[in-house]
């Protein structure tokens, strides 16, 4: 009976600790991306493309 419970309990740490790291990780590739240089809107293929913006 008491080391069910202590079982439950080491499971439930288990499961918090891992739940916390995901969250950590997922912040720190937030973080990452927000620090690297914008992408552009979009990519120029040809200078046609250009042309046609500025007619």
């Amino acid at each position: 009976m008491q080391m069910d419970a202590i079982e439950r309990a080491l499971a439930v740490v288990a499961e918090s600790r891992a739940w916390r790291e995901k969250v950590a990780a997922e912040r720190a590739e937030r973080r990452q991306r927000m620090q690297a240089p914008p992408r552009p809107l979009y990519v120029l293929k040809s200078k046609k493309q250009l042309e046609l913006r500025l007619q």
